[in-house]
Parts: C-alpha cells; sequence; structure tokens
C-alpha cells in the first residue's frame, strides 16, 4: 500500500509544476515496526526530508536564552507537564511555577523532581494584584488554571496585556476563548502583547495539523514554508472538517480533566453542516475511527469544543465537528448518562462537579493503572471535487504530549513568532512557522503523520491486484 499512496495535497502541488513532496510540508514518521506491538516502537521524524540538527536546536535555545516564563497552575498535571518540558528542551530558559500554595508545589516536585530546577510563587488567580504579583518580571506567562469552564474570570489575560507579557492558555471550553477573542484581541494587539488562547494538544496542536493541511490545499504557502500574501492559483477550498480525539482512560491528567469532562457533559454541542449551525446534545452521534496500529478503532462523541468555532471563522471550512472517546468503554456510557440523567443545573454548577469529579478520581486513578494514558488525535479534511487528506498523531502519555504542544506553543511566542493580539492556533498571526511548531509538538510520539489519504492510516491495509482492501 505504500507504493501506492499518494496525498490530495501533492497530487494539486504536482499539477501546479512545484517539486515539492508531501514529505516536505509534514513530518512523516517511520511505521510501526509491528502493529501488533505498535506501543513499544519508538518513530523519527524528518523536515523535508532530514532530521532536526543540532545547530536548529542550539540556534532556538539561544533565541529563548534568559528568557523567564511563569506557569500558572505549574503544579497540576497540565501545567507541571509544561513546565518539565521547557525545562527538559531549553536549559537556559528561567522558568517559574504559580500554584495555590508551598504544599502543592511540593506535590509537584515529589511527581516530577526536575520541577525543582524552577522556582516557585503563591498565586490567588481570583485576586488581581495577586496575579500581578505573579507576573512580575515575566516575558511569558502560561495560563494553565483550568477548569475553564463557566468562569469568567480573565485576570491572568487581562494582567499580562496590562504588564505587556506575552499569554499562552490552554483553555478547552468554547465560550471562555472566544470571550478572550473578542474583549481583548484589540487591547492586546494595541499593547504590543501576543496572546495564544487554547494552546493545548486539542484544541491546540490539532487545530495547527488541520490548518497546515489546509493551507497546503489553498496554496498559501511560499517556496519557504512562509505565508503568501494572497493565495496561490490552483488551490482547493476544504468542504468538511472532522477533529478525532481518543485517551486511555483519564490521561493521567488528574481532576481536572474529570472536572472538564463533566462540565462539558452539560454542554449543547455546536457543529457546522453545509455552512449550517447546528446544537446537538453533548456525548452523542457516536462515530467509529480508526487510529491506526496501536490504538485501533475506536468510538468516539461530539463534545462541544473551542476549535470547531474557530475552523469555520479562520480556515472556512463549511462543517466542522469534533469527537472525543476513551477507554474502557464503559467511561464512554457513563458520560453518556451522566450528560442525561444529571440535571443541567448541576452540571453547570462548578462546586457540584468539583465534588463529583473528587468523588470519582480514586476509582478513576485505579483504572488508569490499567488502562494506561496514550493519546491519539486523527484529522480529517475533505475537500471539494472528493478529494480528502488527513494527519494522526499517537503519544503513549497524553501529560507528556501535552507538555510539549503547549511548550511549543511558548517557544513560537518567545522568538517572537506571534504577531501582537489574540489568535487561536490556526491563526495565521500565532504561528509564523508551523512546521517549528509541530516538530516541537510531536516530540516522544509514536507516530506522527500529516497531509496523507485518509485510507493511508488505518490499521490494516492491504494491496492486491491494485485495489485497497481493509
Amino acid at each position: 500500500a505504500s507504493r501506492t499512496r499518494s496525498t490530495f495535497a501533492s497530487k494539486m502541488l504536482h499539477q501546479q509544476g512545484h517539486r515539492r513532496s508531501v514529505a516536505s510540508g509534514s513530518f512523516r514518521s517511520s511505521a510501526f515496526a509491528n502493529a501488533v506491538n505498535a506501543s513499544r516502537t519508538r518513530s523519527t521524524f524528518a523536515l523535508a526530508g532530514r532530521s532536526k540538527s543540532r545547530s536548529t536546536a542550539s540556534i532556538a535555545c539561544a533565541a529563548l536564552e534568559g528568557k523567564h516564563v511563569v506557569v500558572i497552575g505549574g503544579t497540576g498535571r497540565v501545567g507541571s507537564s509544561t513546565a518539565a518540558a521547557l525545562l527538559k528542551s531549553f536549559p537556559d530558559l528561567k522558568v517559574t511555577i504559580a500554584g495555590r500554595g508551598q504544599a502543592s508545589y511540593d506535590a509537584a516536585t515529589q511527581r516530577r523532581p526536575e520541577l525543582k530546577k524552577a522556582s516557585f510563587r503563591a498565586v490567588n488567580i481570583d485576586d488581581a494584584n495577586s496575579v500581578k504579583n505573579a507576573l512580575s518580571g515575566a516575558d511569558l506567562v502560561i495560563h494553565a488554571a483550568g477548569p475553564f469552564q463557566r468562569t469568567d474570570n480573565h485576570l491572568v489575560l487581562e494582567k499580562a496585556i496590562e504588564s505587556k507579557i506575552a499569554y499562552v492558555d490552554v483553555c478547552d471550553d468554547l465560550e471562555y476563548s472566544e470571550k478572550s477573542k473578542e474583549r481583548y484581541g484589540k487591547a492586546a494587539a494595541d499593547a504590543g502583547v501576543p496572546a495564544i488562547i487554547s494552546g493545548g494538544i486539542y484544541p491546540g496542536t490539532s487545530n495547527v495539523m488541520a490548518a497546515h493541511i489546509i493551507s497546503i490545499s489553498k496554496n498559501e504557502y511560499n517556496e519557504d514554508w512562509s505565508f503568501r500574501d494572497t493565495a496561490g492559483e490552483g488551490g482547493v477550498e476544504p468542504d468538511l472538517l472532522r477533529y478525532s480525539y481518543y485517551t486511555a482512560g483519564s490521561g493521567g491528567a488528574g481532576p481536572t480533566i474529570l472536572e472538564t469532562s463533566f462540565l462539558l457533559a452539560g454542554e449543547p454541542v455546536l457543529v457546522y453542516k453545509d455552512d449550517k449551525e447546528y446544537r446537538l446534545p453533548p456525548v452523542s452521534n457516536r462515530r467509529e475511527v480508526d487510529f491506526g496500529p496501536g490504538i485501533g478503532r475506536k468510538g468516539i462523541y461530539l463534545y462541544n469544543l473551542p476549535e470547531v468555532i474557530s475552523a469555520r471563522k479562520y480556515l472556512g471550512v463549511k462543517g466542522v465537528s469534533a469527537r472525543f472517546g476513551t477507554d474502557p468503554f464503559f467511561w464512554n456510557w457513563a458520560m453518556w448518562l451522566t450528560a442525561r440523567l444529571v440535571p443541567r443545573s448541576k452540571l453547570n454548577d462548578r462546586n457540584f462537579v468539583k465534588g463529583f469529579a473528587a468523588m470519582s478520581d480514586p476509582f478513576v486513578r485505579a483504572v488508569d493503572k490499567v488502562a494506561g494514558e496514550a493519546v491519539a488525535m486523527k484529522i480529517e479534511v475533505d475537500f471539494e471535487g472528493g478529494k480528502n487528506a488527513a494527519g494522526i498523531f499517537v503519544h503513549r502519555y497524553l501529560s507528556q504530549s501535552m507538555g510539549y504542544s503547549v511548550g511549543g506553543f511558548a517557544q513560537a511566542v518567545l522568538k517572537g513568532q506571534t504577531k501582537p493580539g489574540v489568535w487561536y492556533p490556526e491563526e495565521k498571526g500565532a504561528l509564523a512557522n508551523r512546521r517549528e511548531f509541530l516538530q516541537f509538538a510531536a516530540t516522544g510520539c509514536e507516530r506522527f503523520d500529516l497531509n496523507r489519504s485518509a485510507w493511508a492510516l488505518e490499521s490494516e491495509i492491504n494491496q492486491l491486484g491494485g485495489l485497497i482492501y481493509w
């Protein structure tokens, strides 16, 4: 099958007279050595056919030398993973962890001893002075103190703009992200402050994967992969974008992800189809998706996520949806029942949900020991004329992959690759070099493929007589 597979993107570029292959516009990992034993295989990545050189890494480190990053929520699973990724990748970067108190920092350093290289500051994100003091001397603040559902507290972004400090958050709530952009976009631009919202793994890296696929199809890149002022001739518009996500167990992300899941179970889901907006029930419209060798086919369900509205607005896709599923399968059933049996008023109550998540946490931790914390994303784009292209991301550990995803956005901001303003990850103002970001975000992946025909990413593909069989 590998001898016959090609992507719509490569065909389109060839038809336009370009010699660039899909590989030069994406990172291709080596195939799993054994589909049955895929989780034991490590893949490598190439950029334009060559692996990332030490000199390139040294240049990146030099560009960040002496910079100071404050990670608010840095004692939590997502924040501590981000801090750890930054400390490992950029030894000369100063990292400060900001959390609720010394006890939370001590607990974080017990889980991750490498965090002792970071300094600590106490912060209360509900207190303006506390937030302002926590940001003192920073070049960048990363807001990882979720959950972001059912809150209107934007103090971290407000104080970042006021203090002219760059900003990245990991928000996965549609309403919160939309308010951040609508309320503070102009203020950030006027103050010269670059800010990236929803800059985690999903949303975050998934948005950039979709944007890269679509920009290639629309011929929006120059030969050096910088953005054209206007799209080139022969580009093709996207019709449908499907975000598909899978995590084993809770992904080892701690009680916050449980709170987020329960809160999302109380939100009607925004989807687009044929350029029309629809609101559907949460945890509904099950779809089975093949995430390739090592993960296989999984059932996933609609959730209300910000990448749906941002893709419609900024990528111009007429149809967009986002689905998520987990293992063991009964967790999906439990979420389906929660969305239908627990009163909506309760699921909108952050205090109730926090208690509900705390009650569930010990059982979830026990199951996680068996289920693991693998994460997989599949991005599928259908284009006008019936063609398609897809991408896949598989990592053994959600927490690590989240850390490198957020770290990739931090690197771009600190290197001056983000324009002033508030941006979703897929917007051109967010990342001047999407390929560099994707290379960093894919650190440690078991598999990362982009701009491939959707069938080429399936678990089992066989070729017989020029035909493809699954």
